[in-house]
Order: C-alpha cells, then structure tokens, then sequence
C-alpha cells in the first residue's frame, strides 16, 4: 500500500492538486489538516488499483454496438 501526503497553502490549490492524483487510482484517506503552513490531505493507493489504471490506458475502450436487422 502506498501513501502520499498533498500540502497546500489553500484550500482551493488543495483541491485541484488532489484531483490530479485521482484519476492515477489514489483515493482519499481521512479529513483535511489544516496546520501551519496551510492544508494537508492524506491519500492512499494499493498497488492493484494503479496496475489496473495502467492496463485500462492501453486498451482502447471500443465497445461494438451490434444491430439487429429484422
């Protein structure tokens, strides 16, 4: 399991540096911290999830639609 520890001075800059990290298969872990050099967010990711983001960005994601012709 991995973590990772966000700190930002606001809690707006804390917001879009986390979503960086979400579509990487990173979740959310806990509340906000709030200290003295600003916010702290704490995520986690186990290594299952960031194999899986990896093999769904290889694969195309082409789904046939067949249609049945009466």
């Amino acid at each position: 399991m991995e973590y990772n520890i966000v700190i930002a001075p606001d809690l707006e800059g804390l917001a879009s540096e986390v979503a960086g990290f979400l579509p990487q298969g990173w979740r959310l872990k806990g509340g906000i911290v709030e200290h003295v050099d600003g916010f702290a967010q704490q995520l986690v990711r186990h290594p299952k999830d960031s194999i899986r983001v990896q093999q769904q960005r290889r694969q195309p994601s082409t789904k046939r639609r067949t249609k049945w012709i009466e």
